[in-house]
């Protein structure tokens, strides 16, 4: 008589019996739950003759991830949209044999937020040359003004980035700091009815924790049209995205070639 290990489609583990299908299907559930907490972003924008103006159709637009390239073509209007992306700040390169090669550096992208870059022109192709520009990231939203981000670039400029609540009150008119510069206040709302969220993960209610400059990436401030991501949140939200190693690798990427740029 055959042993159950050998007639029962199941695999015994401690004299518990389980079904191989109901475990793939457990592991593709936590890999989609896992997938949707990363709260990937995306880049979109258009490409044009410079002397023209003429959209540029064809064009190969990408941004390195440290891995592999992930990247778009321009469609016959000359625009392009990369996703997803996870958070971070990513160097833009535009590609095409009829023109000088294209770099946008610094080009920041948030969770569950499209980037929308200003229109890239691209001039006649000269022999060995790269235009590089260095992509500024808007105070103001425009199509929200409740909404201000700040990035890595210019927070490593500042004096008061040690103090993170000191320099969100500093930089939002909106925003209020108590006497004893331990709470915030959002258009008057309770310190309680705000709050923080670190690579997607909520802190505690009214809570602003201090993280060193070098390891933000950016940082963003809603003092209204939260968005509803967020939760019931009737004060303002602070969103701050801390760099991963892929950051930091681009950056000295980025460094090394500004290095290599100068030499030349």
């Amino acid at each position: 008589m055959e042993s159950d290990a050998v007639l029962h489609p199941y695999i015994d583990c401690n004299n518990k019996a389980i079904d191989m299908r109901y475990l793939h299907t457990f592991i593709l559930v936590m890999l989609s739950i896992t997938f949707q907490a990363q709260n990937f972003g995306e880049i979109k924008g258009k490409v044009l003759d410079a002397v023209t103006g003429e959209p540029v159709a064809f064009a190969n637009v990408w941004v390195e991830t440290g891995t592999v390239p992930i990247g778009a073509y321009t469609d016959d209007d000359g625009r392009f949209r990369i996703k997803p992306l996870s958070p971070g700040t990513y160097d833009l390169h535009v590609k095409d044999v009829r023109y000088t090669a294209y770099v946008q550096q610094g080009v920041v992208v948030s969770p569950n937020e499209i980037t929308v870059l200003p229109e890239i022109s691209l001039a006649a192709n000269t022999l060995g040359e790269i235009k590089v520009v260095t992509y500024t990231i808007p105070l103001i939203d425009k199509d929200n003004p409740s909404k201000m981000t700040i990035g890595s670039a210019d927070l490593k400029h500042r004096s008061d980035v040690r103090d993170t609540r000191t320099m969100i009150s500093r930089l939002v008119p909106a925003v209020k700091q108590n006497a004893e510069g331990d709470q915030l206040f959002f258009k008057g709302a309770r310190p309680y009815n705000i709050a923080t969220f670190i690579d997607g993960v909520k802190v505690g209610a009214g809570e602003v924790p201090r993280i060193p400059s070098n390891a933000i990436n950016n940082l963003t401030v809603y003092t209204g049209g939260i968005p509803a991501c967020y939760g019931d949140v009737t004060g303002g939200v602070i969103v701050i995205e801390t760099k991963g190693y892929m950051d930091f690798y681009r950056e000295s990427q980025r460094r090394k070639r500004q290095r290599t740029q100068r030499i030349d």
